[in-house]
């Protein structure tokens, strides 16, 4: 696919920035939710961690959130960079799990919406999933690896991973393999998953107050660093 094609090329020769440029930057919060079928066993959990999430990073007014909701059916961009209170919170009429799983499409789509907003914030990227990517047509595991490892690179993102069950741990510990961010994944579970999106608040907000890391500013230590155990199935 041309698409692809075009940014496995761009990717080649870029060496990435020395300089750390996202210090002063407010935090854009790209939140990528599972939508599939397998998540209505915990549609109850994720609608509740999920704005318990939202509603413990109120207190950092300059925060702006991109929320992405995908299953085989439609990867749709719910909100893009907007501010805590035009986020709409979770309930059973707006979160209805169904379909498949094309994780990496849904990546990919968020991503590529996300870069207009690059320059002006400094991105945390979060992946939520319960099951293996099972139905992607425009990206694979190399194309999308490829992508995440420029964002890094080039752009200083973040990107962090919460893995619901086994299928999602094993398929995130896959995407983030190779990747700045590979210790930045989060195991859960459905009874424990309000406990784990408080502690991914906590830790959002470690990372919003914090300046850059390392030579490019990637958070490689995203949950330590806030204190959080990255282990949230007891």
């Amino acid at each position: 696919m041309k698409k692809t094609v075009k940014t496995k090329s761009k990717i080649k020769g870029q060496k990435p920035d020395k300089k750390c440029s996202i210090e002063n930057k407010p935090t854009l919060v790209c939140l990528l939710l599972d939508r599939s079928g397998s998540m209505q066993s915990c549609k109850t959990e994720t609608i509740s961690g999920f704005n318990d999430y939202v509603d413990g990073l109120k207190s950092d007014k300059d925060m702006r959130f991109t929320i992405t909701q995908f299953d085989s059916v439609a990867v749709d961009v719910i909100h893009d960079a907007v501010p805590n209170n035009r986020v709409d919170r979770l309930n059973e009429a707006n979160y209805k799990p169904r379909s498949y799983t094309p994780l990496y499409d849904a990546i990919g789509k968020t991503i590529r919406s996300a870069e207009k907003h690059q320059d002006q914030y400094k991105v945390l990227f979060v992946v939520q999933t319960d099951g293996q990517e099972n139905t992607s047509k425009e990206w694979n595991s190399t194309t999308i690896k490829d992508l995440i490892k420029s964002k890094e690179n080039l752009n200083h993102w973040t990107f962090v991973y919460l893995g619901m069950g086994p299928q999602g741990w094993a398929e995130l510990e896959k995407v983030s393999y190779g990747t700045q961010s590979v210790g930045n994944n989060m195991k859960f579970t459905g009874a424990t998953s309000k406990k784990a999106y408080q502690n991914m608040a906590k830790a959002t907000r470690k990372y919003s107050r914090a300046g850059g890391q390392g030579v490019n500013c990637v958070s490689m230590s995203f949950f330590s660093d806030a204190g959080v155990d990255k282990d949230q199935t007891k």
